[in-house]
């Protein structure tokens, strides 16, 4: 079931990846963050798929499918079609990217800080014929190589939780935004009005061991959207659009259980860490602590 990255330094970058002070999370993020998947790319890629982030489920379909599904909706509510400049912030490995640039006929630039991402998405956007259609760049979200006004439009999914400085990457979101363009998305966030307490036991576990620097609150969210000049559309729990816990289901399944009978000391570093943090967001999830919120705003005409 699983593939493990082999590498002599595989514990040096495990400590570098599981970060428990948040201050140094922050200022370290893109180490944190290219150790991180440098681990898990080939675990994430033979459990999950090729689009790295979790799916919004209607009824009974496949992960796959749910997955497609949800990156569509993106694209429809976007109104991506052809002739439009599209960015996608955190690509991965190209999974979203090329199938909204083959669904929608949109040109699609995707970034994401992590060198490994690039060179599988560009051989993956060339076996699928999608070269013209997409760029894949070696850039860092929070500092963007793209001149004002570059794009008609910008997705992300999951992508913005690690981001070390929210408000600041939000501005840059709409600096590299058209007047007139789109911003949506999902992403990783925590419920408003947790006590200290609580952001402990059930949200500090979750950064610790997908290397986020800290998650915020929808509310926090559309603040920031609004500060950084953009009329927020749609603001909401992604649950409230469907099914999103057979995400925690299939995580039990394929990561929770994927340890069961294996010794302790025994476990790898690559899969000690995707269970421990498996069993953090469902902590998160049951709790009601941990959720996918769901935006869309625009840069308004005149600004």
């Amino acid at each position: 079931m699983w593939i493990y990255l082999a590498t002599a330094n595989m514990k040096d970058l495990v400590t570098q990846v599981i970060i428990d002070n948040p201050t140094v999370r922050v200022t370290n993020y893109k180490e944190m963050v290219q150790n991180y998947y440098n681990l898990v790319t080939d675990t994430y890629r033979k459990n999950w798929g090729d689009s790295f982030h979790f799916a919004l489920f209607t009824g009974s379909e496949k992960l796959h499918e749910a997955l497609v599904a949800t990156e569509r909706m993106i694209a429809n509510k976007g109104g991506f079609c052809p002739g439009m400049k599209i960015l996608d912030i955190g690509c991965g490995i190209g999974g979203p990217a090329l199938n909204i640039a083959e669904y929608s006929g949109a040109h699609i630039t995707g970034i994401t800080i992590v060198e490994r991402h690039i060179e599988i998405a560009r051989q993956r956007a060339a076996e699928r014929g999608l070269s013209e259609r997409t760029e894949f760049i070696f850039a860092d979200a929070m500092k963007m190589p793209f001149a004002d006004e570059s794009f008609n439009g910008i997705y992300m999914f999951d992508a913005g939780c690690h981001m070390p400085d929210k408000a600041a990457f939000y501005k840059e979101c709409a600096r590299v935004l058209r007047p007139g363009g789109v911003f949506l998305g999902n992403d990783w966030m925590c419920k408003d009005g947790l006590t200290a307490d609580e952001e402990e036991k059930y949200i500090e576990p979750i950064c610790r061991y997908y290397a986020v620097p800290h998650l915020i609150t929808l509310d926090k969210l559309g603040k920031y959207l609004l500060t950084a000049g953009l009329e927020v559309e749609t603001l909401e729990d992604l649950a409230e659009r469907g099914n999103i816990l057979r995400n925690w289901e299939i995580l039990d399944n394929t990561i929770i259980q994927g340890i069961h009978g294996i010794v302790p000391w025994l476990i790898p570093p690559v899969l000690r860490i995707l269970t421990d943090g498996g069993y953090a967001l469902l902590d998160g999830v049951r709790a009601g602590a941990f959720l996918i919120g769901h935006w869309q705003a625009r840069k308004p005409i005149s600004t």
